[in-house]
């Protein structure tokens, strides 16, 4: 019988910080594939990887520090490191991503909770290179 892993000793991480949460991320595995047409006018389709991630991303949190956290990955950074807990692997995977279309709001009348400067929805989507 397999050891008993806890997920929370695999915190998500992008660029070696620790997410204290667990964000929703629908990951979608892709093909790079490379298709060709052989003289006689049929595709020839070459797989070069199996598994590009790309993924949407949802979270919410308390205070507006990881708003400006992910804000400054997407608007300052080319690339990212991304290591997350594979089930496949039994351990992290790590991987070179950009994020994009990144939008954010405030949860209505959270600015009213004491000690924080709101609850802020995020998301976006993170593909691998």
């Amino acid at each position: 019988m397999p050891d008993i892993i806890k997920i929370t000793d695999y915190p998500t991480m992008f660029d070696d910080t620790a997410v204290p949460f667990f964000p929703e991320i629908d990951i979608e595995p892709k093909n790079i594939e490379n298709v060709h047409q052989s003289e006689g006018g049929r595709d020839i389709v070459q797989t070069i990887r199996n598994d590009k991630l790309s993924a949407s991303v949802k979270l919410s949190v308390a205070g507006d520090d990881w708003v400006a956290f992910f804000y400054d990955l997407f608007r300052n950074h080319d690339s990212v490191r991304f290591r997350q807990y594979s089930p496949l692997e039994h351990g992290y995977t790590d991987r070179t991503i950009r994020i994009s279309k990144f939008k954010y709001k405030m949860v209505k009348h959270s600015e009213e909770l004491s000690g924080v400067s709101g609850v802020w929805e995020m998301s976006f989507s993170i593909e691998e290179f």
